[in-house]
């Protein structure tokens, strides 16, 4: 069984990750989009998660782990799917804001993971655990925010 510390490496890593993916996903949405409303907000996601990955790195440095490097997978999948429904629906505020919803959706959860635990020997300690609730918090609420977005543009 994993003990504290290494449950902290590998959860920082996968959130570290996780931001990188929303990093890469929110320079794609710009992309395909034109609306300034949408350009500023996904321009302030983008670097809100750049502020979470520096703070969860730091992490990683604290609990003896190392920081990942900038590739993922999961981006290489969310790319595929944003690129695959702009082919298909194309590129309107509609697609692009509902790309988006997914990809709140799926760092959420994974948050929401990193934080579910069994038993004491699997929690994560309690000052990593507050970082990590404050930007799921922070999280939420995008989600919410693109979730109501993308609800007007329907």
């Amino acid at each position: 069984m994993k003990d504290r510390t290494e449950k902290a490496q590998d959860v920082l890593e996968s959130l570290s990750k996780l931001n990188f993916d929303r990093i890469k996903g929110y320079q794609n949405a710009k992309e395909d989009t034109k609306d300034a409303d949408l350009l500023a907000l996904f321009s302030f996601y983008e670097k809100q998660s750049s502020q979470f990955r520096s703070d969860l790195n730091s992490e990683i440095v604290k609990y003896g782990g190392d920081i990942p490097d900038d590739q993922s997978f999961l981006s290489d999948i969310h790319q595929a799917w944003m690129d695959l429904k702009a082919a298909v629906t194309g590129k309107d505020r509609d697609s692009v804001l509902s790309s988006c919803e997914f990809g709140e959706q799926t760092i959420v959860a994974g948050y929401e993971d990193a934080l579910d635990y069994d038993d004491d020997d699997t929690r994560l300690p309690d000052a990593l655990e507050g970082v990590i609730r404050k930007q799921l918090e922070e999280l939420r609420s995008a989600k919410s925010r693109i979730g109501a977005l993308h609800a007007q543009a329907d």
